[in-house]
């Protein structure tokens, strides 16, 4: 896994609560805390479960880059579209 790689999952943990991602999955909340503070490395179990509670980042955490109009987005990039003006609609 690469550096750019780790962050962009360690951005996916800043995102979730500890509570569900113990609640979810198999890891005990413990190991995810310590997996946030950087105690201990993440391992594949955890990049997986991430991964699924995200489906829509996958290309991004995989590769960086973000393909919509697929529905594979990154969190800055949907943080980016809720902050453009709606669409206006109806006659004049």
């Amino acid at each position: 896994m690469s550096n750019d790689q780790e962050e962009r999952f360690y951005l996916l943990l800043d995102m979730t609560s500890l509570d569900r991602l113990a609640k979810e999955s198999e890891t005990k909340h413990s190991r995810w805390d310590n997996i946030k503070r950087r105690k201990i490395r993440m391992g594949a179990y955890e990049a997986g479960f991430l991964m699924s509670l995200y489906p829509q980042y996958s290309l991004w955490i995989g590769t960086g880059a973000v393909s919509p109009e697929i529905g594979q987005t990154s969190p800055a990039y949907d943080e980016a579209n809720l902050k453009l003006p709606e669409p206006k609609t109806g006659s004049r």
